[in-house]
């Protein structure tokens, strides 16, 4: 990568901002340009009845630092503390003990979904309710191979993804950037910036480099035809700065 590197981060606000800062932070130029924002339901109170009718439950997994903050904003922090409270990894954790949220676990590394899967919290869930508290379309996986385990699954949507406008000069500052690498949050947040995109700024995406946090986000990139993948060690700021590091 050179001065004229352009690194497009995909993770929805306000996370997607602090991690665009700290891209910048290590002398890349960065944008932010998640293709959605997030917002709360669209009916908050039958969506608080919907969550309070699933708690307690043997296992809560909260896929997300903005499923943590919507669910306490819909029922407080009172429903949660009988259950194991399952979250992605330590920033997501830190903003649920912030809350008032008790028995938060998380896997030592990765942040993902298939990390999650692993932990024995998950793995040993035969006759177990499991609550999943996500956003439409947000982390199925967990929730396919919880059912396969004999776990009984109830998902509930506390916040919705809305499709937003991309940076106006977005396409300007891909035309004329040497070389560009995305950081992909997840299947959907890559489908949905290369769908926004003109065909001519779609290429030259697709011509650069992604880098995913899964195999499995890394096999959808591939598949929408980027030229070049890798896999970080994860999702979180560290794990892409680090492979950041390494591809430049």
């Amino acid at each position: 990568m050179n001065a004229h590197s352009l690194v497009l981060v995909t993770r929805t606000a306000p996370a997607g901002i602090a991690l665009a800062a700290r891209v910048a932070e290590a002398g890349f130029e960065s944008v932010h340009c998640a293709p959605f924002r997030l917002e709360g339901p669209a009916n908050p109170a039958a969506k608080a009845n919907e969550l309070r009718v699933c708690l307690p439950a043997d296992r809560v997994i909260l896929t997300s630092q903005e499923a943590v903050r919507r669910a306490v904003e819909l029922v407080g922090v009172e429903p949660f503390n009988r259950s194991l409270v399952i979250v992605p990894g330590r920033g997501t954790a830190e903003v649920a003990q912030q809350a008032g949220l008790k028995n938060v676990i998380y896997p030592d590394r990765h942040g993902t979904s298939e990390a999650m899967l692993g932990m024995e919290e998950l793995r040993e869930v035969d006759g177990l309710d499991v609550v999943i508290l996500a956003a439409a379309g947000g982390r199925g996986l967990i929730g396919q191979v919880v059912e396969r385990r004999g776990g009984t699954v109830e998902r509930v949507h506390v916040y919705r993804r809305v499709p937003c406008a991309l940076p106006d000069d977005l396409e300007t500052r891909i035309g004329r950037a040497c070389a560009l690498v995305t950081l992909a949050a997840s299947r959907e947040a890559v489908d949905g910036l290369c769908r926004s995109l003109s065909p001519p700024a779609r290429g030259r995406v697709l011509g650069g480099t992604v880098i995913a946090p899964s195999e499995r986000v890394l096999a959808h990139a591939r598949g929408l035809g980027f030229a070049h993948c890798l896999t970080a060690a994860g999702a979180s700021d560290e794990s892409m700065l680090r492979a950041l590091a390494r591809h430049a």
